[in-house]
């Protein structure tokens, strides 16, 4: 080779011709949602995923808890004899108790799932 050639100044892209060429545009995580994007569905996975997680952390809370009651009921005949004002402490736990626990366990629930979609309501608003 000699050194007659002038030197590329610019830069060429060479791409499949069955294919079009491109530029990387930046897009919104609204414009990947929509699109189905590989990108799209990985954020929409990761809202599944932790809409999930929290459900089943909900469900082994109660589980847990309420589905322990009937094995301490059976184990411990001391707790189904005891009385308080002549009714069965068992009684008082399932009419009384479980159900405050229910509705805190709602109350958090419900407040765990509005903050993921809030948050991810701003990612998607994000410009």
């Amino acid at each position: 080779m000699t050194g007659d050639h002038e030197p590329l100044t610019e830069r060429v892209r060479i791409t499949n011709p069955l294919t079009t060429a491109s530029p990387h545009l930046r897009r919104s995580v609204q414009q990947e949602i929509d699109e189905s994007t590989a990108v799209g569905e990985v954020y929409m996975r990761s809202l599944i995923r932790s809409q999930l997680r929290l459900a089943l952390v909900v469900v082994f809370t109660l589980v847990l808890s309420l589905g322990i009651l009937p094995i301490v009921f059976i184990t411990f005949d001391s707790v189904t004899t005891y009385r308080v004002a002549g009714v069965p402490l068992p009684w008082w736990i399932l009419g009384l108790l479980v159900y405050p626990f229910l509705i805190v366990l709602g109350w958090l629930y419900t407040r765990q799932a509005d903050r993921a979609e809030r948050d991810f309501a701003e990612l998607v608003e994000r410009p």
